[in-house]
């Protein structure tokens, strides 16, 4: 539905600063609505980055705000529940445990939960920030590399095909 109300570039955006899709959905897009590459990683990139910019801000604030409001409360105390649950790694790893965290392109993983963390654990805005970046990054290549390879392997099959 998106797709036939906005330009491709902009689902491209809109899909990469998403919580859940992030760039595992808005690279695979942008390549096969067949944007080049490097404008689809220009704006996949950038976007996710961006995006998670008011969580390592104001999460923790507006956690705090919620905490005990009866609808939201859930929600928020879920959470901090699992960002706190990577407290041993992010003790043990700092930095690196948050930017693997955020480079691993799997559900529940990526720059949004890896802000949260940061957030969570009271992370330097600029440390946390550089740690979302160079895992976006990360994940990008790993999501391009994959997305390449199955149009790739698409392609060489239907060339078989009668």
């Amino acid at each position: 539905m998106l797709s036939r109300m906005l330009a491709p570039e902009a689902v491209v955006v809109l899909l990469s600063a998403a919580p859940i899709s992030e760039v595992r959905g808005g690279i695979p897009y942008g390549l096969l609505k067949e944007i080049p590459l490097w404008k689809t990683l220009a704006l996949a990139i950038p976007a996710n980055v961006l995006a998670v910019v008011p969580v390592i801000l104001l999460f923790n604030w507006v956690a705090e705000r919620l905490i005990d409001k009866p609808l939201l409360g859930g929600i928020v105390a879920h959470l901090l529940k699992k960002a706190r649950s990577k407290e041993e790694m992010v003790n043990k790893h700092g930095v690196w445990a948050v930017t693997l965290f955020v480079a691993i392109p799997l559900p529940v993983t990526g720059a949004w939960t890896g802000a949260m963390v940061a957030a969570v654990f009271g992370m330097d805005f600029w440390r946390a920030l550089g740690c979302m970046t160079v895992g976006v990054i990360i994940a990008s290549t790993i999501v391009t590399l994959l997305t390449c390879g199955g149009i790739w392997a698409y392609d060489g099959a239907v060339a078989f095909l009668p």
